[in-house]
């Protein structure tokens, strides 16, 4: 086995453990949460250990490292390696094919936000700086109001992130860091319908994609 072979199969093997915490009794073909605190805990068992990555709508993939709250009522935070991304949480549900933990998943389905800055905006998010108060500040704005770049660099280390507000409702996909999905991933699967999304994966699996 090679070394690429073996991160694999260990990525692929902590995932399973991680949906058999979830499931401990027994794993069920599908699933759905739709209480923010439950959909919170779910994902906080799938992102420690960073065995998964998220599938953004807009096409990227990055690692999932963390979840929590956000200042925001009805909303969470999804922590990847770097970015701080706030959602609105409608569903979560879990698909499974039996035994081929490679290509089960998770998918979050996520409600409209208000946009908070004035700038016409065609993009699924808008990047701000939220300070300690929970106060949003759109970026150019920012720059205006404390001066310069420099000012508001010394702003963001002492007490401000900057985070992505996602705005239309969407989905994101959740699964195993090393699966085999993301070599097919492209954004237009955020338009599926669970349906949709399941009979496409099948066809992969039929199709010799493991």
């Amino acid at each position: 086995m090679s070394k690429e072979e073996d991160r694999t199969y260990k990525n692929i093997q902590d995932w399973e453990e991680k949906i058999i915490k979830i499931f401990p009794v027994a794993i069920p073909n599908e699933c759905a949460w739709f209480d923010e605190i439950d959909i919170l805990n779910v994902l906080f068992t799938l992102c420690s250990d960073k065995v998964a990555n998220i599938f953004y709508p807009e096409g990227k993939k990055l690692g999932l490292y963390g979840v929590d709250f956000s200042s925001e009522d009805k909303c969470i935070e999804l922590i990847t390696d770097n970015t701080i991304d706030i959602v609105r949480p409608q569903k979560l549900s879990f698909h499974y094919y039996d035994e081929a933990f490679e290509w089960s998943y998770f998918r979050l389905e996520t409600d409209n936000l208000k946009q908070i800055c004035n700038i016409k905006n065609k993009l699924h998010k808008e990047a701000l700086i939220c300070l300690d108060d929970g106060e949003y500040i759109d970026i150019l704005e920012g720059i205006k109001k404390y001066g310069d770049k420099d000012e508001l660099d010394n702003l963001m280390i002492d007490d401000a992130r900057l985070v992505n507000r996602y705005l239309k409702k969407s989905s994101f996909l959740i699964f195993a860091r090393n699966s085999y999905f993301k070599d097919f991933y492209n954004k237009s699967f955020n338009t599926y319908s669970d349906e949709e999304l399941s009979s496409m994966i099948e066809n992969l699996m039929l199709n010799g994609n493991v």
